[in-house]
């Protein structure tokens, strides 16, 4: 923009509007208590080499004035703000974008009376900050067509600019949401992916346990079914010759002994010798 103005944004403000202070006492007396409606103020380039500025109230007053690259130039050199061009149209915005900027009205008076006609002139002034350089530039008033011609370009400019931030902004809420939506599909298939391989993990364990498992059921039929012959020959050679033993010549044993001495016969025989003996007697 050092040599233009392709690349310069509309802008669009509030005015606080007020009369011009007056030495005549009786020339601002009618006017300096009348309210004004709000005023919008509407700067954009005309083309590359000029802006344009309309100042409204839609009712009574529309203002307008045109500034070239020459006259802005001289502007900058006539109220101090040094630096280079680029320069000086970044600090007219940030001017005109913040909250010190008024509309001062001037009224005239005619020649053959002290009645006043209104309002006549106006200039908008603008300065970034206390203490810095103030933007003044006057302005002309429109009438009839002109004035609705004006009124127009604002609303439809201010009605662009607004579509235009609200597309941006829908744009950067859905590219943000669309970023939302990524991180958490990703977040999402990490977590699957962890999920499935710890499922993967669990069903292995689970397998091999069953395998253990299986295992230890299996083993003592093998062991019944598949007998080592050499361990099946050591436990049960020393049985059998147990059990023949006990149950035909021990049992037998015990048998014929009880039989050869039982107590009551050993009795009688005494008992009898005894008797043999006193009848012998």
């Amino acid at each position: 923009m050092a040599n233009g103005f392709e690349e310069f944004e509309p802008i669009f403000g509030k005015a606080n509007a007020e009369w011009e202070s007056n030495s005549s006492s009786s020339s601002s007396s009618s006017f300096d208590e009348t309210p004004f409606l709000p005023f919008l103020f509407h700067i954009h380039a005309l083309d590359i080499y000029s802006l344009r500025i309309h100042v409204t109230d839609f009712h009574s007053y529309t203002w307008e004035a045109k500034r070239s690259i020459e006259q802005l130039q001289d502007m900058r050199d006539g109220i101090g703000v040094g630096g280079s061009w680029v320069e000086f149209v970044a600090y007219l915005v940030e001017s005109f974008k913040s909250d010190n900027v008024k509309l001062v009205v001037k009224t005239a008076k005619s020649q053959n009376s002290s009645s006043d006609h209104g309002a006549t002139s106006a200039k908008l002034i603008a300065h970034k900050s206390k203490g810095m350089p103030r933007i003044s530039i006057s302005l002309e008033k429109l009438m009839e067509s002109t004035a609705s011609d004006a009124m127009a370009n604002l609303s439809l400019g201010l009605f662009k600019a607004f579509r235009s931030k609200n597309n941006a902004a829908v744009k950067e809420e859905q590219q943000q949401w669309n970023h939302l939506t990524t991180d958490s599909s990703t977040e999402q298939a990490k977590s699957d992916s962890t999920q499935n391989h710890l499922d993967a993990a669990l069903l292995l364990k689970r397998q091999k346990l069953q395998k253990l498992s299986m295992s230890d059921k299996a083993l003592p039929a093998a062991k019944v079914s598949n007998p080592d012959p050499s361990v099946s020959a050591k436990l049960e050679s020393p049985k059998k010759p147990f059990v023949e033993k006990s149950s035909g010549q021990d049992i037998r044993s015990t048998k014929v002994g009880n039989r050869a001495v039982p107590a009551y016969r050993r009795a009688k025989t005494r008992g009898a010798v005894l008797e043999d003996t006193e009848d012998g007697q």
